[in-house]
């Protein structure tokens, strides 16, 4: 299990922020498309991620709020048949949401960086800052420290997921 400090929010230009998050010396590591169907899950969320050009992932995790900020809980495993796992998942507990993203990442002391068009919704950018052995304190220190070098107000948070949001929007 992964457990990590997160923070979203919508931006107006990731071309700028994109280049913030190079002056600030943060490493490129890969620029990619990816679907996630997210499934109606009774225990937390469920997604499978299928990014283009890589293996898909089974991720499942937990997310508590606290401010701004978002505390997650994450397992994640390889998946090498994606049709048939996404087939059997489908019926299993049927699709909440299908989202797609292009997603540019990268990855900064601990914190990964993700700069996300998500269709249907906009500009986000997302933090991801790896807590080791849950040590929240130095995880979030990191991730405001990362906020305040982009010039990202921590007020602007979005703590929803892009399924929640997607599900409200198509719900309107």
């Amino acid at each position: 299990m992964v457990y990590w400090i997160e923070f979203k929010a919508p931006v107006v230009n990731l071309i700028s922020l994109d280049e913030q998050v190079r002056a600030l010396g943060a490493d490129f590591m890969h620029a990619r498309r990816e679907q996630d169907l997210c499934f109606d899950f009774p225990d937390g969320v469920l997604v499978l991620r299928q990014p283009e050009g890589a293996s898909a992932d089974l991720l499942t995790y937990h997310r508590h709020s606290r401010g701004e900020l978002q505390f997650v809980d994450v397992e994640v495993a390889e998946v090498r048949q994606p049709r048939e796992v996404g087939a059997m998942l489908r019926g299993r507990f049927g699709v909440r949401v299908e989202l797609e993203k292009t997603r540019r990442t990268f990855q900064w002391r601990r914190t990964q960086i993700q700069l996300d068009q998500v269709f249907g919704l906009g500009m986000f950018v997302e933090l991801q800052t790896l807590a080791i052995s849950n040590d929240d304190a130095t995880a979030e220190s990191e991730l405001r420290e990362v906020l305040g070098a982009l010039g990202i107000d921590p007020h602007t948070s979005e703590v929803r997921s892009y399924a929640d949001m997607l599900v409200e929007r198509q719900s309107r």
